[in-house]
């Protein structure tokens, strides 16, 4: 296991999310071509960034024995 305690890891998932969560309203105007590709970009990369820290995360939580994880 690494060496962030469980719940530390949990709490950056959490983080995370909400940051995922934060840009939803952005993605969705991209989506129904309200924003350019060039006024999404920054967001799209911080997205993909936080998605992949996200998955990162879940698999050092995975780590843990079931029944000590929360999430």
């Amino acid at each position: 296991m690494g060496d962030k305690p469980k719940y530390m890891i949990e709490s950056e998932i959490v983080v995370k999310k909400q940051m995922l969560a934060g840009t939803d309203y952005q993605a969705l105007k991209f989506a129904e071509g309200a924003l350019t590709e060039e006024e999404y970009a920054e967001t799209k990369e911080k997205r993909e960034l936080w998605r992949a820290e996200v998955n990162e995360l879940e698999a050092e939580l995975a780590k843990f024995p079931e029944e000590t994880r929360m999430m």
